[in-house]
């Protein structure tokens, strides 16, 4: 298996104790490497509006939270634990077996209640602040 030039990035971002912004060119992973991270935090939080991921576009915001979402379902059906082709994938069921038992432990029902994920772009999520606050933002 061929380790990425980039590994050590990598593992730093899915630090949960930390921050990161993401940067790097299409087609090189980040949507795998935010939506690992993003699943880590919904393991933790008390509840999935607590965790923001954002984004430039539509497109990158609507292809995490479909992949988040595939993830769970997919982890919701399988029965036994499959034989994993690589680690990230391992890594990827085991952190959505977390969120799922999260899930039923809380009552969040994120599958029959997706956009309960805040999977935004910049600009959607600019608009939430200024609704939040409309006489301060003159909105």
């Amino acid at each position: 298996m061929k380790i990425p030039i980039d590994a050590p990035a990598r593992l730093q971002a899915q630090d949960i104790t930390s921050s990161y912004a993401v940067q790097a060119p299409a087609g090189s992973g980040k949507t795998e490497l935010l939506s690992l991270r993003f699943l880590h935090l919904l393991a933790i939080c008390e509840k999935p509006e607590e965790v923001l991921a954002i984004t430039f576009t539509r497109k990158a915001a609507n292809e995490m939270s479909n992949r988040i979402l595939n993830t769970l379902d997919a982890a919701a059906k399988m029965q036994t634990k499959p034989n994993f082709g690589t680690k990230l994938e391992e890594e990827r069921f085991s952190a959505a077996i977390k969120v799922l038992k999260k899930d039923t432990q809380l009552g969040w029902g994120l599958l029959k209640s997706p956009t309960r994920l805040r999977i935004q772009t910049i600009d959607s999520f600019c608009l939430y602040l200024a609704s939040r606050l409309p006489i301060l933002s003159g909105f």
